[in-house]
């Protein structure tokens, strides 16, 4: 389909920068054969000229053409257009003054054309030329997606050249254009339009951002099939500049990939600190295939200093603003029935409020798990050592451990016509060296769980109602608070209150003898669209004493933990969890959330979240420690027309009466243009806070440093429709992080 692919490469060329590549079909060599020919006068030259005039319409296998003038000669394969010429596809219509074609040699000469894609790009150039060869080239070219006649924005090039036979477009002298304004201009681009990698230009990078202006020019090389790298250089005008690479390898045993990002100097990061140092961060992701069963994995990240992901954020030059960056690898050997495993593990904390974390010295973990039948057996086991680089003086901590997990258990499951049994049996063995000293403790336990499955099926509705009872009996305790490593207490709902053990990790073992009792009711309404489930859960303990996170209370009870979600119309959702402490008649926890999804992209969304202020030990002396929580977020996204959308984020702290995010703003839209005006306001934590005191960032905390502090901002964003999103993403702002 050669006209066709040519067509299709006019349009596409101009923006393989930007768009994603248009399928072309693999058959360039078959030729357009004419099947219909239609004039208000047909007559012959005599020289095998066909002289059609008014009202020209010629139709082909792949394209139509009409004119108000033509020659063809069939022998020869010539075909000229004169006149309001328009040649249409499937997808394309091109409209020129003249069009001169050769079938034979497929050759194409037009002038003055305007191009439409599929309604929704359009184009005009000064000339197109097809070669013999395949190459392509037009002159003076204008590109939108907005109405041609009076664009709101515009792609312009002085040429355009498609080299076929490396399948390479070189596009010159680019300016994008809002109104008639030119905003921006890019000298050269070179790229490739097949699937197949070239060596060239990359889409430059353009973002407003709290930074200011943040360019990026990233250029890629295709060193070979199975490795490649891009190199980016970056100006940042608060900052300075810097550059980045991205290097990709795969083959039959390796796959990976290395970032390093680096800035020389940076001017902001001194004015704050007073160090005037190079900023950088690295990062080695590889997974090794050395066999079917052995394999190893490579995790490792790491930077200059604790705030550069903070300051630089996430975009080909950096990674994610994130707490900790791993220094994690893994030799995994594993079969039907085995996996064995050797890990080192280590962090690097970018959050000077934060205690550092043990060490992984090299351990062993061996994993096996059969089943047959209804039988299935399995086994879990490490040995473990720790390290920590500095002593924690504000809890129990040791410089050295070493820790030894074994975990075997047996279970037996049967399903029966409208319920399910399941039995569970094992023992957990810990045992921790400190040094000079150790503790160990062996504690057998049993699971025994019956649930049962109520249906109603009618013609228009099904429900559900299923109780469950279980039993767990753990013989012995082990919760030594000092040998805690990576064992944290589970907050409680539907599905943790049915867990053995309130803890993850394996540190700590609860002692357990309790019953759980916990029922659930589910509709579904087919016809009306609506969704219901409710469930409510309850532990009760067989020899009354003290439980985990309230050591201070004596109780034969689990608090009571409701849940419930419904839909109405696929359009109203809620969804709530409540943790009701009959011991001490009080709410220890509560979240409800309700949205409404509407027509025309309304959205509405309220979230609340409260927990009761838990009288365990806060290690790390922050100003809310003693303080419940108690949040509230409401989100809304109103269209006032089809052009106009009002939107607002409000976060608040009940407790404190202070608001942590408020936004508010409008967007505009139309077939090609969006953009709005945002307001901001939001409290984050400033990791230079503690900078200008004495003391430590943990002492200048319990000194009474406050290191949150309030940032308001306002964000002009706008989008051209079709080639990318420049400044602030509304997504983005929108959605929540603290709550969801």
């Amino acid at each position: 389909m050669f006209f066709q692919r040519k067509y299709l490469s006019i349009c596409t060329i101009f923006l393989i920068f930007i768009f994603s590549q248009e399928t072309f079909s693999n058959n360039e060599n078959e030729k357009i054969k004419i099947e219909t020919i239609e004039s208000d006068s047909i007559s012959s030259d005599g020289k095998g000229n066909l002289l059609l005039e008014g009202n020209v319409f010629i139709t082909s296998n792949l394209l139509s053409f009409s004119s108000s003038t033509a020659i063809f000669n069939e022998s020869e394969g010539l075909l000229e257009l004169i006149g309001e010429v328009e040649i249409i596809s499937e997808t394309i219509k091109v409209n020129a003054s003249e069009v001169k074609a050769n079938l034979n040699v497929r050759t194409l000469l037009t002038k003055e054309t305007l191009i439409n894609h599929s309604n929704t790009n359009f184009g005009s150039t000064d000339e197109i030329v097809i070669k013999a060869s395949g190459d392509v080239e037009l002159i003076n070219t204008l590109l939108t997606s907005c109405s041609i006649e009076d664009p709101y924005w515009s792609l312009t090039a002085n040429n355009i050249s498609y080299l076929k036979e490396p399948s390479d477009v070189i596009i010159k002298g680019i300016k994008l254009r809002i109104r008639n304004i030119p905003i921006f201009y890019f000298p050269f681009i070179r790229s490739n339009v097949e699937n197949e990698r070239k060596t060239g230009f990359l889409t430059p990078g353009l973002n407003q951002a709290k930074n200011g202006l943040d360019l990026t020019f990233p250029f890629y090389f295709n060193l070979a099939k199975n490795y490649d790298l891009t190199i980016t250089p970056r100006l940042i005008t608060s900052r300075g500049s810097g550059v980045a690479s991205n290097f990709r390898y795969l083959n039959k045993q390796h796959e990976g990939v290395i970032n390093v990002s680096g800035l020389s100097s940076d001017k902001r990061y001194k004015k704050e600190t007073g160090d005037d140092i190079s900023r950088w961060s690295v990062s080695w992701k590889n997974k090794s295939t050395f066999s079917q069963n052995l394999s190893s994995l490579i995790d490792l990240e790491s930077t200059s200093d604790e705030y550069f992901f903070r300051d630089i954020k996430d975009s080909q030059f950096g990674g994610t603003r994130t707490s900790y960056l791993p220094k994690k690898f893994s030799l995994i050997w594993k079969n039907n029935f085995f996996n064995i495993g050797i890990d080192l593990k280590r962090y690097q904390l970018l959050n000077p409020f934060s205690f550092n974390e043990y060490k992984l010295k090299p351990s062993l973990t061996i994993q096996s798990y059969i089943s047959k039948n209804n039988l299935t057996w399995s086994v879990f086991a490490s040995k473990q050592r720790f390290e920590l680089d500095q002593l924690n003086l504000l809890r129990p901590s040791y410089q050295k451990i070493n820790r030894l997990f074994f975990s075997p258990s047996l279970s037996f499951k049967k399903d029966l016509p409208s319920s399910d049994l399941l039995l569970k049996a094992g023992s957990t063995y810990i045992k921790h060296e400190l040094g000079s000293s150790q503790s160990s403790s062996s504690s057998p336990w049993l699971e025994i769980k019956y649930r049962m499955y109520l249906d109603k099926i009618d013609t228009s509705s099904i429900s559900s109602l299923i109780p469950i009872i279980k039993y767990v009996y753990v013989q012995d305790s082990y919760a030594n608070q000092s040998h805690l490593i990576d064992s944290r207490i589970i907050s409680l709902d539907y599905s943790t209150i049915f867990q053995r053990d309130r803890f993850v990790g394996f540190d700590r073992i609860s002692e357990n003898n309790k019953i759980i009792f916990g029922l659930e009711k589910v509709t579904n309404n087919l016809d009306k669209d609506h969704f219901y489930s409710f469930s409510i859960g309850q532990a009760f303990y067989l020899n009354e004493k003290k439980y985990d996170e309230y050591p201070d209370i004596s109780r034969n009870r689990s608090p009571l933990v409701t849940e419930f979600k419904s839909n109405l119309n696929g359009s109203i959702w809620s969804k709530g969890l409540i943790e009701w402490d009959e011991k001490t008649k009080q709410l220890n926890f509560a979240s409800l959330g309700l949205s409404y999804l509407g027509p025309d992209y309304k959205k509405v969304e309220i979230r609340s979240v409260y927990r009761k202020k838990i009288d365990n030990t806060v290690y790390i002396p922050w100003s809310d420690r003693d303080l419940e929580t108690n949040h509230t977020e409401i989100i809304s996204q109103w269209p006032l027309n089809k052009s106009i959308s009002l939107f607002a984020k409000l976060a608040k702290n009940n407790v404190t009466h202070k608001s942590n995010e408020i936004l508010f703003g409008f967007e505009y839209t139309n077939c090609c243009l969006k953009w709005g005006l945002m307001h901001r306001k939001w409290l984050e934590e400033d990791y230079y806070s503690w900078l200008n005191s004495d003391y430590s960032p943990i002492e200048a905390l319990s000194f009474g440093i406050d290191p949150s502090v309030q940032r308001s901002k306002t964000y002009l964003f706008f989008e051209l429709k079709n080639i990318g999103r420049f400044g602030k993403e509304l997504s983005k702002t929108l959605s929540s992080t603290k709550l969801e």
